[in-house]
């Protein structure tokens, strides 16, 4: 009998053990691998102030940053209550007043901010370091099993790292840097972010601009040099080339007024008026470009043009008072050309006849009453080359044309 239970139970050391030593080794598994999920600082925190040292009663800004694990298996939940700017208490600081920062997130980790405005109120402390008291976060580790369930782990305390202010003069002995560092917060960072994304939209959007002004420089400059022929290469614009036939009929009027009319200035009258001629029929005018020292000849007006007046252009007209009147007699001439088209050939005419003609003698009323209607009529031209007035012209025309088009039909 004796034997017997001398065996049961040597049968039993030998089967029962080694299963109670295999469930052993599982459930410390399990708890290896619960705080495998979590890495060696579940949480982490570190304080900035906005200054090394300060005098007693000066408010100056503390930030409290702290970063805790965060992930698809583990979630350290540590107790903020503490930590508001309303219950918040660092003696022998005074808290004035706090915010809390939106979070921060990163693959592993969230980042939680405090922001604190205090002020020392102690009168022990002239040329002494005032430290920061220790604060104690309570935490635990939130473990996801296989099924979804949460597992909450033991409360842990984590104790803030000590941060010492000079009061007054000198930094604290414990300062790694004479100088202060910024106290960056999140609002901070976020700004910095936005501010940069819309300088790399401007950014983006100048160089577009300038590329396409650079294209469409290249364009004008390879279809200027393509051009055949001096003259008929159109050097400076419609609108600026009135300008300057503008001015030049006012120069004009000014000196003849003054000293009286003379052949040269009627030759000049008479070469404006053939420009604003031409252009009232709707032709294109001589342009030929010229020299740095170059006069212009008669029946030519010197235009200036392009980047700071460097251009020297010299533009003629081929409008006689024939050319016009043959312009008037055509059935498609627009009724509100006409009254300018009969203008310019009357001082075409006047002007032709006395710079060619017989008599020595000039018409100075005459002159200058033809002159001055011209001028009027100039000016209507300048008003009619204007780029937005030229596209609304097209754009009636073209309307006008389809409509005629389509009641035809």
């Amino acid at each position: 009998m004796k034997r017997f239970l001398t065996g049961f139970f040597i049968l039993i050391l030998f089967v029962v053990a080694p299963i109670a030593a295999g469930a052993g080794p599982q459930d410390g598994s399990g708890a290896a691998n619960s705080d495998a999920n979590v890495e060696a600082d579940p949480i982490r925190c570190w304080w900035r102030t906005s200054t090394s040292a300060v005098r007693v009663g000066e408010p100056f800004s503390l930030v409290l940053t702290c970063a805790v694990v965060e992930n698809l298996t583990a979630t350290v939940v540590p107790d903020q209550s503490r930590l508001d700017p309303s219950s918040m208490q660092l003696p022998p600081f005074e808290v004035i007043g706090g915010q809390r920062n939106p979070d921060l997130h990163s693959d592993q980790r969230r980042f939680f901010q405090y922001q604190y405005r205090l002020r020392l109120i102690s009168e022990d402390l002239f040329g002494k370091d005032a430290r920061i008291p220790s604060v104690q976060i309570s935490y635990y580790v939130q473990s996801k099993v296989g099924r979804g369930e949460a597992v909450r782990g033991r409360d842990r305390n984590y104790i803030l790292p000590v941060e010492s202010i000079r009061v007054l003069s000198l930094v604290p002995n414990d300062a790694s840097d004479i100088r202060d560092a910024p106290s960056w917060t999140f609002n901070d960072i976020d700004a910095q972010r936005f501010r940069a994304r819309v300088f790399f939209v401007a950014a983006g959007v100048l160089f577009t601009a300038g590329a396409l002004v650079l294209l469409v420089s290249l364009i004008r400059m390879v279809r200027q040099y393509r051009a055949v022929g001096t003259v008929a290469r159109r050097l400076l614009s419609d609108g600026a080339i009135l300008r300057s036939v503008g001015r030049e009929i006012t120069i004009v009027r000014r000196e003849a007024e003054g000293q009286g009319w003379t052949h040269e200035l009627v030759g000049r009258g008479l070469a404006a008026l053939r420009i604003a001629g031409t252009f009232a029929m709707s032709r294109r005018v001589g342009q030929i470009r010229a020299g740095t020292k170059t006069e212009p000849h008669e029946g030519q007006v010197l235009v200036r043009g392009g980047w700071l007046w460097g251009k020297k252009i010299l533009v003629s007209g081929a409008a006689t008072a024939e050319t016009i009147a043959r312009e008037l007699s055509s059935p498609v001439t627009a009724r509100g050309r006409r009254r300018s088209l009969e203008v310019l050939q009357t001082a075409v005419a006047s002007f032709t006849a006395a710079q060619f003609g017989r008599d020595e003698k000039l018409d100075d009323t005459g002159l200058a009453q033809s002159l001055g209607a011209a001028a009027v009529v100039v000016r209507r031209l300048r008003f009619e080359h204007l780029w937005l007035v030229k596209k609304i012209n097209n754009a009636t025309e073209f309307a006008v044309e389809l409509g005629n088009r389509a009641w035809s039909r």
